[in-house]
């Protein structure tokens, strides 16, 4: 009669965990093609990118006032310290003319930068582009500043656009060049920066969601019929023991209080989790009395090592309602040693072992998830046993203590 609700349980802590631990890679998501100066262009709306080209283009040609004024009172001075003063009035257009110039090329550049990103398998082509484009952006830029130049400045004509053009471009070209190579680095840093901080919003994202399934795990894993029976037991001692059952009232108060403390928290100190564990074991024998016996054998340089949370409850209940939870008596074992870089836990029940075709229940099943999910594959969990002969659980993890993480 109780394997239907159990099955119902399992399937629906599994998925809550397939959820958690479903692959949402931001990497994936966070293409550089995907994204222009403006932010992520496919999750804005359209009324956000214009706003941001507005402001973008503003902050554009404001900088490109600000050199150009810098630039022509740099040259003012220069001239007058070398005793051939030439007046703002004339350098100041010219200075203007040549960072508008970039101003208006600028977007361009940036658009062919997005669309030909520095990076990945097409490298070799996406240079070539720019090098182009580089080319391109260098005579088309100084071609601009020749022809204004020559239609502004007092006694030049046309006829003279050849030679100003020819000036401008042994003047200008590795400079152009040098601007070119700063707008797509620029870009290149922005949208970098903008992926940085999407990679951070949906990591933050992700743990208020592992959060919450955490808040509806916990609600899972202290089990109903838990409860109920445990109440059960507090009721039926008020008549004939009343100092046993306010000690299982102050035991489950305990354990439903620190099941909350680290809602969120991946991995705690074990001798947090130890704690609880404790008020867990004092219910049971509370309603149980002598006939559970649990034992726990720790190294003590152990005690502050990080250990996934609420990591043994689920091992310890799995002993006691699977192995022997019908019979109302046996004994567990559990030790917790170091074993190199490396934290070996292993939990031993004298029960009814293993049957054939046995399968995982919740908490095992999560358990092997959850270190999955923050080990990969450096870590080991197996469980053996034969019938009558009890079963055997072995968790092996890296020994991640507090000193040895602050020295890596």
């Amino acid at each position: 009669m109780i394997a239907r609700p159990v099955r119902s349980r399992e399937t629906s802590q599994s998925a809550a965990f397939r959820a958690i631990n479903a692959p949402r890679s931001v990497d994936a998501f966070a293409q550089t093609s995907e994204y222009s100066i403006y932010g992520l262009t496919r999750d804005v709306d359209r009324a956000v990118i214009r706003e941001r080209r507005v402001g973008f283009a503003a902050v554009l040609f404001i900088a490109a006032t600000v050199i150009a004024v810098l630039y022509s009172l740099e040259r003012y001075l220069y001239s007058r310290w070398v005793g051939e003063p030439v007046s703002l009035r004339r350098l100041l257009p010219a200075e203007l003319i040549f960072t508008y110039a970039w101003a208006l090329l600028a977007p361009l550049i940036m658009r062919l930068a997005q669309r030909f990103p520095l990076r990945g398998r097409e490298l070799n082509r996406n240079l070539a582009v720019h090098l182009a484009a580089m080319i391109a952006s260098v005579l088309v830029h100084v071609t601009l500043f020749s022809l204004v130049t020559v239609l502004l400045a007092p006694g030049i004509d046309f006829a003279s656009l050849p030679a100003v053009l020819g000036r401008s471009m042994l003047s200008w070209t590795v400079f152009d060049a040098i601007v070119y190579c700063a707008l797509v680095t620029v870009n290149h840093a922005v949208i970098y920066y903008r992926v940085s901080k999407d990679r951070a919003l949906r990591a933050l994202q992700l743990e208020a969601s592992l959060a919450q399934a955490q808040l509806q795990m916990l609600r899972m894993q202290l089990q109903p019929h838990f409860l109920f029976n445990t109440l059960h037991s507090i009721s039926a001692l008020m008549h004939k023991d009343v100092r046993r059952a306010d000690s299982m009232v102050a035991a489950l108060s305990d354990l439903l209080r620190m099941s909350l403390q680290n809602i969120g928290a991946q991995e705690v100190a074990l001798q947090s989790e130890l704690d609880f564990l404790q008020r867990y074991v004092e219910i049971m024998q509370l309603r149980f009395g002598d006939r559970l016996r649990v034992s726990i054998d720790i190294d003590p340089e152990t005690r502050d090592a990080r250990v996934p949370n609420l990591f043994f409850q689920p091992l310890v209940e799995n002993s006691f309602r699977h192995g022997f939870g019908d019979l109302g008596q046996g004994s567990i074992k559990i030790t917790i040693v170091r074993d190199g870089d490396m934290l070996r836990c292993d939990v031993v029940d004298d029960g009814r072992g293993l049957r054939t075709g046995h399968k995982e229940g919740v908490g095992l099943e999560t358990t092997r998830q959850r270190l999955a999910h923050l080990y990969g594959d450096n870590f080991v969990f197996s469980m053996r046993g034969a019938p009558n002969e009890g079963v055997h659980v072995t968790v092996v993890i890296p020994f991640n203590h507090p000193e040895r993480m602050a020295a890596d």
